[in-house]
């Protein structure tokens, strides 16, 4: 597999992922404004998460279908320069128990996430 191969299947498959971080962001933006957390962004990274972890068996021995499905979109897709950037506002607007609880669900959620993922491709596929 050539370099440059492996550079337009991973942008093409970060284009698809980008697109759809920005649809559900698009979705989740209400709840996000009205409630002053970022669902949208922990919505994306937990379910980015359980993906990577339903798809990591699968894709594995592919090495096309890893670099587009789990390093393209699923990269696209997931967020963690986000996350930390909507922590940070919420730590400098004061807000230090959003700023605390997005840290702490963001990073417990996803590896729930991951494990759940994992553990429904034992089952189902």
């Amino acid at each position: 597999m050539t370099l440059l191969k492996e550079f337009f299947i991973v942008g093409a498959g970060g284009f698809v992922g980008s697109v759809m971080r920005y649809l559900m962001a698009v979705v989740l933006a209400s709840a996000s404004l009205k409630h002053g957390f970022p669902y949208a962004t922990l919505a994306v990274n937990v379910l980015g998460s359980f993906m990577i972890g339903f798809l990591s068996q699968p894709f594995s021995a592919n090495p096309y279908g890893r670099l587009f499905v789990m390093v393209g979109v699923l990269g696209g897709f997931t967020t963690f320069s986000t996350f930390s950037n909507e922590t940070l506002l919420l730590y400098n607007n004061g807000q230090f128990i959003f700023a605390s609880l997005n840290v702490l669900l963001n990073v417990l959620l996803c590896l729930v996430g991951v494990f759940c993922g994992f553990e429904a491709a034992k089952i189902i596929l």
